[in-house]
């Protein structure tokens, strides 16, 4: 892709512009906006970035976690709902198609700008590369939080499917998961999801606040970005919240349930 179409005022629009192609899933299943599109998106935005000839390794690696990120995404989704033995992941999703196709257009635009917001830290790394000195390492530790995020989040996501698909094949009523990753994190793969992001945020922070810019400049940066990561933190925690509840709902009044809460934190693993 050619650099300047991500370098210059245009880089959110043409990210979203990336997420819209992804999004167009959205008329064949209204929930893939939220799930396939949502991967498609980032393996796109990361790709291009890559493809526009990154001028730094750290920001190649900065790329790279974004497209992994969404590879890793769109492949276990795509695998969960369409492969996985004894899951009927397209009843589940046809359920929610309470949307006619048409009139799916707003969402998908909404959404896709969105997904453009959350990969706006690392379009500001491409168009303030190569960071030096503390910049670079700072954005590096963001780079190596990511990709610790990618793969907690992707071991709990094959660690619950694992033990779901094992319930399913004896022929066992659903259980809730307690084991791996879940022990410590009731949500695991959520917690997962936010230090990626975080991660994601941290590298493209020095660019952000890059000495050249303009005050204003900055401000729209801090704005576009805060509001990529507030979104996806306040979906997670909301999720978070909501499950609880439901969990909450389902296996109380349980002896072994309130020992598994009290031996675990709702997102933060638990360390004692």
């Amino acid at each position: 892709m050619d650099r300047g179409a991500l370098s210059g005022a245009a880089a959110i629009p043409v990210a979203s512009g990336i997420a819209c192609v992804a999004g167009s899933l959205a008329y064949i299943r209204q929930a893939y906006i939220f799930s396939l599109s949502y991967g498609l998106s980032m393996l796109g935005i990361g790709g291009a970035v890559l493809a526009a000839a990154p001028k730094s390794t750290v920001l190649a690696v900065h790329a790279a976690l974004v497209a992994a990120y969404g590879a890793r995404l769109f492949a276990f989704l795509f695998w969960r709902q369409k492969l996985q033995p004894g899951y009927d992941g397209e009843a589940r999703l046809r359920a929610l198609d309470k949307t006619p196709r048409l009139q799916r257009t707003p969402i998908i635009l909404s959404t896709s700008f969105f997904y453009g917001l959350m990969s706006s830290p690392l379009l500001f790394h491409l168009q303030a590369a190569p960071l030096l000195g503390a910049a670079g390492t700072l954005s590096a530790v963001g780079c190596a939080v990511a990709a610790f995020g990618l793969l907690f989040e992707a071991v709990a996501d094959q660690q619950k499917s694992l033990f779901k698909m094992a319930g399913r094949a004896a022929d066992k009523p659903d259980e809730l998961y307690t084991g791996g990753l879940f022990a410590r994190s009731r949500h695991a793969n959520y917690f997962g999801e936010i230090v990626f992001w975080v991660g994601s945020f941290i590298a493209g922070l020095p660019a952000i606040f890059a000495p050249a810019l303009a005050l204003s400049t900055r401000a729209l940066r801090v704005v576009a970005s805060g509001l990529g990561l507030y979104g996806i933190v306040f979906i997670m925690l909301s999720a978070t919240k909501r499950l609880e509840m439901r969990q909450a709902q389902k296996h109380r009044p349980s002896a072994a349930f309130d020992a598994y809460y009290t031996s675990s934190n709702a997102l933060l693993p638990r360390l004692l």
